[in-house]
């Protein structure tokens, strides 16, 4: 037997309405500026022994660094390891300077 009171409760939801659909989830893929992917690469040979001697590696990392080079992977080559390094493309328009000459004197 169903319960009764003076008010019946209203229901959550109208059933001659139609569910909105869910909206589709946005792009997985991140938006990124036109250029902003273009990357170049560069690679330094080194020894086993330059690897682990604890300065020569952290030397050539803190130059290429200072030159907005960074670290990709350090490979074994046979004997030797390559240093992996990559850094944004410089383009022309970036590279110009853009603004007013001094006077000359």
């Amino acid at each position: 037997m169903r319960f009764r009171s003076e008010e019946e409760p209203e229901p959550d939801e109208d059933p001659d309405e139609e569910t909105a659909a869910a909206a589709p989830p946005g792009p997985m893929v991140p938006a990124v500026a036109a250029g902003a992917r273009d990357l170049e690469y560069r690679t330094e040979l080194v020894t086993a022994a330059e690897v682990v001697d604890g300065s020569t590696l952290a030397d050539q990392l803190t130059k290429a660094s200072s030159e907005g080079w960074d670290l990709v992977e350090i490979i074994q080559a046979g004997e030797r390891y390559a240093i992996l390094l990559r850094r944004p493309k410089m383009s022309d328009r970036e590279a110009r300077r853009v603004g007013f000459l001094p006077p000359p004197h």
